[in-house]
């Protein structure tokens, strides 16, 4: 069990017998217009606050105050009631509690209580320095927490008379006296002395700030959802949350909290919402906001939340529970995080602990635990794992009675329309119908409109289907891109560098090309030999890890026999390797961290071992790598006293949920099919936090399959405007002849990057953004992903003019340069002592700014 932790909180200590007679003589001197300000001072300055209270009230009041009022000691103290937990005195780090109680504290005697007042355990001599919330105590036999104050009551009904009698003056001297403890925290020194500035306390809202209110609820909302006639409350977003909240997080927080409160249907029972912002805007602060806010208010007068449930991959759980004791650490919220060691049937036992946070595999473990447990909110984070309905995930949290759901993903729903409604069900069940209405209705003439050659009449009933389809599931989608924040961060350039093969590297792959054109290719897969194909570009070395590989029965011993000893390789056999080495060697001289990318576990020890040999100091992160170490690597790496210069990553393990801001470069050294894992690892050093301009490398071997795959993402990005999901399976992939001729194609006999040609450019690649032509703008006109939210491509669509169309309209906008390239340029991008080893590059400049 997690808990945020408060401030260090120490009471005032009470002064010697000296120390008291000093004051009750200052008290006597001092004009009475005075007393509350004096008080107030000499309260900070350690003084016997309980004697001046007294006798300012004896002076101010001599008539009503008689011998018996004027007492000493504990008689005149307050009696302070806790809330708290409490179980047996244990050492255990996650401490399992009996029950909810309330401690009263009377002087230094505590006596603790159950919910029913009966009294447990009680005893004397307590500390009093040792009394704040969050602390804990052992009363009797009994280890207690306190969890915050509930009240306070004066010691006997006489002093509770007396305290009436003292006058305005007084009460006013003690609410201002008796605050909340608070820490004091040193600040610059002014020339009138010392000031010193209050952490902890409820902070001065400055008076240009605008608070994030809430909309109200409609007239039908409040005849279906307050039958009691409740009066009406605003709800207003925390100012502790709502100043770091930035206007998209804003908007973010207002559009989730009228999806879970129903405002948006009131004709149904819909409290569903997708969030589905890229990487980066910051959807786990929308979420805690949305918690908190709820949490405490209501738009009924009613907090709506008591219980959340997270769900979330196992990678993530404790970044969530880092960010809600950042965002949360003084307000007192408690997590329980479910672990092997910490099962999921304590937390129906603790009903103080409001957050649960679960991985997708123990909730699938554990389910039943939680039959006695109603939820009120439930987050399921990176959702589109549950596109597929029929899986047990799905059905499993389906099942779970909570019908406010919030899912979140950074990318975009798939084209895949199934999907698309599985998730759409999976928020607002019963939507849109069963899956064979939606079927019907939308999906099959969104499809069929899509089709080449298809009549117009078919053609405008697609259209009219996916306008009506968007604007049904604009209401609870949405979905913003990280253009909104760039303006926030530092200057960031993205550069995809087209490596020449070395004579080794061009070698294995006529011989690899050359096998597959005359072997029998039922005997293997296609996608075997791209696998060989992708390490043999990555470094030759690599082939000797294939060997499980049996394409053909016999490429693998074909291409070992063409390979030099392994002792006789190094980095200027690979072009992507030799480039890389230079780098790194610049960096290092630059004091600049660095992030490097594989989707390849052999790849990333080949790249260990460069490091090892130049005692470049690294740590590695991969699917090898425990959830509880992540946090560890990660914040030592990011942490500006550390020495470690490179962050080795493994794509498929770090994809998601990771901030290497304390890196400047990253290398992404190989490429995937799925253009959003390619932009998830490439997302991890520009982010909030970071402080310097930001270098992103993407490292291609020219003429290879390497640059055919590099197409191919370019075009699905263009196609579909959104990004596809993350788990998508290899083996799904479906190549007709033409294609996989496409692919096992390799040629060095050219002075021009094959991808370059392709775009049809004119510009000579000697730098600037080509002029966009005509005929460019028009297809744009017609295939922009802007013009609407969903671009559906069909299975059977083919590979065209159409497609390559669409790469210009993601590349034309960037500066292209063809080898040699100018030394102004390398030098910009570290890259001046590789220069022979560059065919071309393409660069984009984001926010650039100067050094």
């Amino acid at each position: 069990m997690r808990r945020s932790k408060a401030p260090s909180m120490k009471g005032l200590a009470k002064p010697d017998l000296a120390t008291s007679r000093q004051s009750h003589s200052l008290a006597q001197k001092i004009p009475m217009d005075k007393a509350d300000s004096v008080v107030a001072n000499l309260l900070h300055s350690d003084e016997d606050h309980v004697d001046i209270l007294k006798r300012l009230a004896v002076e101010k009041h001599p008539a009503s105050m008689s011998s018996k009022t004027v007492t000493t000691g504990n008689d005149f103290l307050a009696k302070i009631r806790y809330k708290v937990v409490w179980g047996k005195i244990s050492t255990k780090k996650h401490k399992t509690w009996e029950g909810d109680g309330t401690l009263e504290i009377l002087g230094r005697t505590a006596t603790l209580k159950d919910e029913d007042g009966k009294t447990i355990a009680s005893s004397t001599g307590l500390k009093l320095d040792s009394i704040e919330e969050g602390s804990r105590l052992i009363v009797g036999s009994k280890e207690v927490e306190l969890i915050e104050k509930a009240s306070d009551i004066t010691g006997s009904e006489t002093e509770k008379q007396s305290s009436e009698q003292i006058g305005p003056q007084l009460k006013k001297a003690r609410v201002e006296v008796f605050k909340p403890p608070a820490v004091y925290e040193e600040t610059k020194k002014a020339s009138s002395g010392s000031s010193f500035k209050q952490v902890g306390t409820v902070e001065e809202i400055p008076p240009d700030f605008v608070p994030l209110v809430m909309s109200q609820p409609s007239f039908e909302h409040q005849w279906k959802y307050n039958q009691k006639k409740a009066p009406l409350s605003k709800v207003t977003v925390p100012y502790a949350l709502s100043k770091h909240l930035r206007p998209h997080q804003r908007e973010g927080v207002s559009f989730l909290y009228e999806c879970v409160l129903g405002f948006r249907y009131t004709d149904a029972d819909r409290f569903g919402a997708i969030l589905a912002d890229e990487m980066g805007l910051g959807k786990t602060l929308q979420c805690i906001s949305l918690i908190y806010t709820l949490m405490k208010q209501g738009p009924y007068s009613q907090p709506i939340l008591k219980r959340i449930l997270i769900v979330t991959p196992s990678s993530l759980m404790e970044n969530w529970d880092r960010e809600i004791s950042k965002w949360l650490k003084t307000e007192r919220i408690f997590t329980f995080i479910v672990s092997p060691t910490n099962p999921l049937k304590k937390y129906a036992q603790s009903a103080h602990i409001p957050i649960l946070i679960i991985s997708y595999e123990l909730l699938s473990k554990q389910i039943r635990e939680l039959d006695s447990v109603k939820f009120d909110l439930m987050i399921c984070d990176e959702g589109h794992r549950l596109k597929n309905s029929a899986i047990k995930t799905s059905s499993i949290l389906d099942a779970v009675e909570c019908p406010r759901r919030i899912l979140l993903t950074g990318t975009p729903i798939q084209n895949d329309l199934q999907e698309f409604y599985s998730l759409i069900t999976f928020v607002n069940p019963g939507l849109l119908g069963t899956y064979s209405e939606f079927k019907t209705k939308f999906e099959n003439p969104i499809l069929q409109s899509q089709q080449p050659g298809v009549l117009p009449m078919f053609a405008n009933l697609g259209k009219a289907r996916l306008e009506e389809l968007n604007s049904i599931t604009s209401s609870f989608i949405l979905r913003r891109t990280q253009e909104v924040i760039n303006k926030y961060l530092p200057g960031k350039q993205e550069a995809v560098i087209f490596c020449h093969p070395s004579k080794l590297q061009e070698t294995l792959l006529r011989t690899a090309i050359q096998f597959y054109e005359k072997s029998d290719r039922s005997t293997y897969s296609p996608l075997q030999l791209i696998t060989v194909l992708k390490k043999i570009c990555n470094h030759p070395s690599l082939i000797a890890s294939t060997e499980k590989i049996d394409v053909g029965g016999s490429l693998i011993k074909l291409l070992n026999d063409n390979l030099p000893p392994w002792q006789d390789m190094g980095p200027t056999d690979s072009g992507k390797l030799a480039v890389l080495d230079s780098l790194l060697e610049t960096l290092i001289q630059r004091q600049e961290k660095a992030v490097i990318v594989s989707y390849y576990g052999k790849t990333l020890d080949m790249i260990m071992g460069l490091c090892e040999h130049y005692n470049y100091k690294y740590c590695r992160l991969d699917g090898s790598t425990p959830s509880q170490d992540r946090c560890k690597i990660v914040s030592s790496f990011n942490s500006p006293s550390s020495d470690t210069f490179i962050f080795l990553l493994s794509a498929k393990a770090g994809g998601i949920g990771l901030n290497l801001t304390g890196a400047s470069r990253l290398i992404l050294y190989d490429n995937d099919w799925n253009p959003a894992s390619d932009l998830q690892a490439m997302s991890r050093i520009w982010r909030d936090g970071q402080t310097r301009n930001v270098f992103i490398y993407r490292l291609i071997t020219a003429f290879s399959i390497e640059e055919k795959i590099y197409q191919r993402q370019i075009s699905k990005t263009s196609l579909s405007g959104t990004v596809v999901d993350l788990k998508q399976n290899l083996s799904n992939l479906k190549f007709s002849d033409e294609e996989l001729k496409d692919l096992f194609f390799f040629t060095d006999d050219n002075d021009d990057c094959l991808t370059h040609q392709m775009l049809g450019c004119g510009c000579g690649g000697v730098g600037g953004v080509p002029e966009p032509t005509a005929s460019l703008n028009e297809k744009e006109n017609v295939c922009s992903p802007e013009r609407s939210k969903f671009q559906i491509r069909t299975a059977k669509a083919k590979a065209g003019k159409a497609k390559h169309s669409l790469q210009m309209q993601e590349l034309m906008r960037w500066e292209h340069y063809r080898s040699p390239v100018s030394e102004r340029v390398l030098k910009e991008l570290s890259l001046d002592a590789c220069s022979e080893e560059i065919v071309f590059i393409f660069r984009n400049q984001v926010n650039q700014r100067e050094k």
